[in-house]
């Protein structure tokens, strides 16, 4: 993925989760404008220190001495599906946009209310937790966000600006108790910072979009792996990028998706812009 979207625009800065051994992965930092993430975070699949984790390697991006325009988070299964320079391209055309995909709450499926209005203790790991989180659900009141804001959610990828960043760090930074609040909830990182976002003044730039192609039923817990048969449908689907991609099961589709790219001609962009 890092050498196919290879350009001198582009840096990429890789977190390892910290349950992981790193020496397998240092070969990465070798390769050009690659750094791994120094203050890894123990990642928790559904719990709060998915989040943590990404907003403590936006800091450290932030606090690299390096400037940027903007952040785009993928995870190790995501593929670019367009050419490195059309995607710079795209960056330039769209500067001063958001690109997050958000619902409301209202109208995010079944499950969105109950991830913030019930006590999960998804991020903790002791015996007997799911006892426990049952027990307090049972006698416990509904919980209630502190502060006033509307809830949003959806995947939990995005491309921000840096200053759209910089607004949430800040603001997650000086609130205690929303931090506190987030350590119980369920699946954070598919609402937190759609939430952020839209309850900031940087919610009239937002554009309701991830740039991300993917084949998810509507409540499935993942997206379907992608395969040859979902080629035509990445080709035109207008998107720079596609998940989920298993390179272990299934090496043909992104064979076809090089040959594809390599094909393309992408026309590098003119206006100002610092690196991504």
């Amino acid at each position: 993925m890092i050498r196919r979207m290879a350009h001198p625009a582009f840096h990429f800065y890789v977190h390892v989760d910290k349950k992981k051994d790193i020496r397998p992965y240092l070969y990465l930092a070798s390769l050009p404008n690659v750094y791994l993430i120094r203050k890894r975070v123990k990642v928790v699949w559904g719990g709060y220190a998915t989040v943590v984790a990404t907003l403590e390697s936006v800091r450290e991006i932030l606090q690299s001495g390096r400037s940027y325009d903007y952040i785009h988070l993928m995870s190790g299964q995501d593929y670019p599906v367009r050419p490195a320079a059309e995607i710079y391209d795209f960056f330039c055309r769209n500067a001063g946009s958001e690109f997050v995909q958000y619902e409301h709450f209202d109208d995010w499926a079944g499950e969105s209310y109950p991830r913030i209005r019930e006590y999960h203790l998804t991020n903790y790991r002791f015996p007997g937790r799911y006892y426990i989180q049952r027990l307090m659900n049972s006698i416990l009141p509904v919980r209630v966000p502190p502060g006033k804001m509307e809830f949003y959610g959806s995947s939990m990828f995005w491309a921000l600006s840096a200053g759209c960043l910089q607004s949430v760090l800040k603001r997650i930074d000086g609130n205690v108790r929303f931090r506190r609040f987030l350590q119980l909830t369920w699946g954070a990182d598919e609402f937190f910072f759609q939430t952020m976002v839209m309850n900031s003044t940087y919610r009239d730039r937002v554009i309701n979009d991830n740039l991300l192609f993917l084949d998810r039923e509507k409540g499935a817990p993942h997206p379907k792996l992608m395969t040859l048969s979902h080629l035509a449908a990445i080709k035109n689907s207008g998107k720079l990028f596609a998940r989920k991609f298993d390179n272990t099961a299934e090496n043909a589709v992104l064979d076809e998706i090089d040959r594809w790219t390599e094909h393309k001609t992408g026309k590098t962009g003119t206006a100002s812009i610092r690196k991504f």
